[in-house]
């Protein structure tokens, strides 16, 4: 399959990339799964930088760890077994960058 094709089918490739999803689309997944896990809608349309805990979201545990079970669900990363101190999960711009480096071919 080609990166035409598989954007046609609905993912989030661009050209000359590597063949890896753009990195605004793995904002954009990640904004998504925010706002499934949590219920919370307007955490679709963040801003990249926001703290995912603290006084930026608001993450708990519970919470981040169902964040971390849907990225790797949707993006093949498993973020806890990677980075052990869960520094990529300080704002949604760091845990984008962090899977956008590892997804897997």
């Amino acid at each position: 399959m080609t990166a035409g094709e598989r954007s046609a089918a609905g993912g989030e490739r661009a050209a000359g990339d590597g063949e890896r999803p753009a990195a605004d689309g793995v904002l954009a997944g990640l904004a998504g799964i925010l706002a499934r896990v949590t219920g919370r809608a307007d955490l679709s349309v963040i801003a990249p930088e926001t703290a995912l805990f603290g006084d930026g979201v608001g993450l708990d545990s519970l919470t981040g760890t169902m964040l971390l079970v849907e990225v790797q669900h949707q993006f093949g990363v498993d973020v806890a077994a990677e980075d052990l101190n869960l520094d990529s999960l300080a704002t949604l711009a760091s845990l984008a960058a962090f899977i956008s480096e590892r997804l897997p071919s």
